[in-house]
């Protein structure tokens, strides 16, 4: 797959690849939307010799945690050279207060802390924020690291390439946050070399655990049986993860999409090969009915389409083409809003040329509502949105914006809000940690759309509480509880767990 990030050079870098989207076969249509994109805040640079972008550059996914602040990543700290290199981490109040809490700066021997910060934070059970570089580190293949939502107590967890012929992988491109409360991701590179996989490796999925701070390989794959590059992972509510590779091609002339399952018990399988050459170009998002939804590109005809499979690997149904285009391209995945709709943000076409955000309908992949950018609220979506706790709607753009700077500052990109009328996101419970227990035990409840949550209660009984992320909220079992059902409520409506909780 080719990198949707401009990153700095080295033994693995990549860079940013352009496209330009057209209409020049029968797509999807889509018709503007009443709405506005606002601005919440801008990135502001500084033209010179090297242009300097001291609160960052290109900013990357935010999240919103469990403090209701955002949290992100910009990419780069300079501009106007060939390999913008550096990156930020900030917070960012709703409000629109910005704090830089980390800056990426390069020492004599290197970005040895990271460069190029990708991919959004994870924000884990312990109350620290994770994030991986594509770059950076002391083999320049990227670090893990961990870092409080003060700013306060950056550290690198794990240097990628830095076990002999880069078997831990290289280049990190994805980060989640599991059932387990243990983070998991994957690798472009690294891993197995042995051929068909290129030198630099297939790429590897791995697994850190927070409270021991040990880094495992879960699994190094294999072109032959299990593709290459792996990305776009997650961890359905089945409890299995899955994501997307490039697989070899039936044919000669190109790789085909493949979308494969990895358990919790370590168990790797290829559950669809797509028939054509259908390159990955997104993660994956698990809709309301457990089914699975992309994007890929149709090479022969040079099409995005999205598509639906569920977890088993049977159903495919690939939507009518959404657009076409010219040249590769990777777009960001899916998100679920509380409308039961699609939403996702597109870099460029012909009705939008500064990008735009849309939604689509899960059923048919029928483009529903759009959302244009016009510049002064920020120019090309590199990343997907994520639904606030209020049900806004919040992302970044990775150009344009407005400033009130001098004449020699720019603007390098947005955090922007947009009010689409959607109700707030109601909570999903996905499992307990324990189904039994007594009153002033505690319990962690796994599930979404945790943030903003008001009250918590056990079969009636209100109990007291803590969210630790937008997955888990920790509550505490009240005295004169009996069993029955724990609910979960926020602002969005209360969520009841499939299970009893039995009360000891």
């Amino acid at each position: 797959m080719n990198a949707r990030k401009s990153l700095s050079t080295g033994n693995c870098a990549r860079s940013v690849m352009t496209f330009v989207l057209g209409l020049s076969v029968a797509v999807t249509a889509r018709a503007q939307s009443s709405g506005t994109i606002d601005q919440l805040f801008a990135f502001t640079c500084i033209r010179g010799g090297v242009e300097t972008c001291p609160q960052g550059g290109r900013p990357d996914l935010i999240i919103q945690a469990s403090d209701g602040n955002f949290y992100g990543a910009a990419q780069v700290t300079d501009e106007g050279v060939s390999d913008p290199q550096g990156g930020t981490l900030f917070k960012l109040t709703p409000a629109g207060k910005f704090t830089v809490i980390f800056t990426f700066t390069q020492v004599a021997s290197g970005f040895l802390n990271g460069n190029n910060p990708a991919d959004g934070f994870v924000e884990a059970n312990d109350g620290f924020l994770y994030g991986t570089t594509f770059n950076g580190g002391k083999q320049n293949d990227g670090v893990l690291f961990r870092i409080s939502k003060t700013g306060t107590g950056f550290k690198v967890l794990h240097n990628f390439c830095s076990s002999t012929n880069c078997a831990d992988g290289s280049i990190p491109n994805s980060l989640l946050l599991g059932q387990d409360g243990n983070l998991y991701g994957t690798t472009q590179d690294g891993g197995s070399s042995v051929s068909p996989c290129p030198s630099s490796g297939c790429g590897t999925i791995f697994r850190f655990e927070p409270t021991t701070g040990a880094f495992t390989v879960l699994h190094r794959l294999t072109a032959a049986a299990d593709g290459l590059e792996p990305s776009g992972m997650i961890q359905a509510t089945n409890g299995n993860f899955y994501g997307v590779t490039d697989g070899l091609p039936h044919v000669v002339g190109g790789f085909n999409e493949d979308i494969f399952q990895f358990t919790p018990t370590g168990e790797f399988t290829v559950q669809f090969k797509s028939p054509n050459h259908d390159t990955p170009i997104s993660g994956l998002k698990q809709g309301a009915n457990g089914n699975l939804y992309g994007a890929f590109e149709n090479i022969p005809a040079g099409l995005i389409n999205f598509f639906e499979i569920s977890t088993d690997g049977t159903g495919f149904v690939a939507f009518a083409p959404f657009t076409s285009l010219a040249g590769m391209l990777s777009i960001p995945s899916l998100s679920l809003a509380s409308d039961g709709n699609l939403w996702d943000t597109s870099f460029t076409d012909s009705t939008a040329p500064m990008g735009s955000v849309f939604s689509i309908n899960p059923q048919n992949g029928a483009a529903l509502q759009t959302f244009a950018f016009d510049g002064a609220n920020g120019n090309s979506p590199e990343v997907g949105v994520i639904q606030a706790a209020d049900g806004t709607f919040v992302g970044t753009t990775s150009h344009g914006g407005t400033i009130s700077g001098g004449s020699n500052d720019f603007a390098d990109g947005t955090v922007w809000t947009l009010d689409a009328g959607l109700p707030a996101p109601v909570p999903a419970i996905t499992l307990l940690n324990s189904t039994s227990g007594s009153a002033g035990s505690t319990v962690l409840i796994n599930g979404h759309n945790f943030i903003g949550t008001t009250a918590v209660s056990f079969n009636g009984v209100s109990a007291s509480f803590q969210v630790l992320n937008t997955q888990f909220v920790s509550a505490t079992v009240p005295a004169g509880a009996i069993t029955g059902p724990i609910e979960v409520t926020n602002l969005g409506g209360t969520a009841t767990s499939a299970q009893s909780f039995n009360v000891n």
